[in-house]
């Protein structure tokens, strides 16, 4: 099984959180998205990449040590557009996220139920 979790919450390395994520997966796909519009908070302005790719580099060697096969990709643009895309081109089975409690967060959750897409908020 091939999964997607996009890094959004600062909090996808915990140990825990990819212990429950990646369970049954073969393939992981960690995504970080660089959105530049107004509406931050969501996703990381490109002053935060440093530390988003921190957070995806310590889940990479977490994942790594129980044998998953990993893939790190730093987009640009707008959060949602991007997940969504990448979980289409990329023919994911899953999406992971770490809960969160905001508007952008729901939003997204709903719209990938909508597009039928896997969704799994841990």
């Amino acid at each position: 099984m091939k999964i997607l979790i996009p890094v959004l919450s600062e909090k996808e390395d915990d140990p825990e959180f990819l212990e429950k994520a990646s369970k049954g997966a073969t393939d992981v796909i960690l995504l970080v998205v660089v959105d530049p519009s107004p509406k931050e908070r969501f996703g990381f302005a490109a002053g935060f990449l440093q530390k988003a790719r921190g957070i995806m580099d310590n889940a990479k060697k977490l994942l790594g040590q129980k044998r998953k096969s990993v893939e790190d990709i730093v987009e640009w643009g707008d959060t949602q557009s991007k997940i969504i895309n990448i979980a289409l081109l990329r023919k994911v089975d899953k999406i992971v996220f770490y809960k969160q409690h905001n508007q952008y967060f729901n939003e997204l959750v709903n719209r990938l139920i909508k597009e039928k897409i896997e969704t799994e908020v841990i």
